[in-house]
């Protein structure tokens, strides 16, 4: 048989089984960009939830964790009960949702960007495309459990997860100081609220 032989024959389009993988591959890595770079004031030094969400927020009492996802209407991550916060809900219409927990007596809305935030962001293929980018170039990859993350070395204040049981999501891990969200990651802390 010859190599011509092994060749796969391409569709009725023209293109072969291996062009259209990369083309899905090019396609998923562009959504990535785009997901990341609308995400990027909070890369930027500003505060993670002023930055991307238009609704007011306002401090959850624990009684309400449990009917959040209810009333956004979708699956919301946070990182669980931390001692000594308040916990603080921020939304917009696109569906953004950040948990952020508030210490040392802060108000719903505080500018500071001095506070644990998991963002959730709801994308067609977010696993996907954030599976992707775990692989680029001059990204540091992270996996726990299931889920795969990475995060800009450069940056290292904010971590962007997928979960391959909820795809259509991608979640932000923002912590102020330079190793703290690595360590809420890899705790295994970032789940969806109950």
């Amino acid at each position: 048989m010859s190599r011509q032989d092994q060749t796969p024959a391409p569709d009725e389009t023209g293109h072969t089984p291996r062009r259209r993988i990369a083309t899905i591959i090019g396609i998923a890595v562009l959504a990535g960009f785009v997901a990341w770079f609308a995400t990027s004031s909070n890369r930027e030094g500003g505060n993670p939830i002023l930055g991307t969400a238009s609704g007011d927020p306002r401090m959850l009492e624990r009684a309400e964790v449990e009917t959040v996802s209810d009333e956004i209407g979708h699956t919301v991550f946070w990182a669980g009960e931390r001692p000594d916060t308040g916990i603080e809900l921020r939304h917009d219409a696109s569906g953004n949702t950040h948990v952020r927990y508030l210490t040392g007596g802060a108000q719903p809305g505080d500018p500071a960007p001095a506070y644990l935030d998991i963002g959730t962001y709801p994308f067609k293929d977010g696993y996907e495309v954030t599976s992707a980018m775990a692989a680029e170039d001059g990204l540091k990859r992270v996996k726990v459990g299931d889920a795969v993350g990475f995060y800009d070395p450069q940056r290292p204040t904010n971590i962007y997860l997928g979960f391959p049981d909820r795809p259509d999501f991608q979640v932000e891990v923002f912590h102020p100081e330079a190793d703290g969200a690595l360590e809420v990651v890899r705790s295994g802390d970032i789940v969806p609220m109950p």
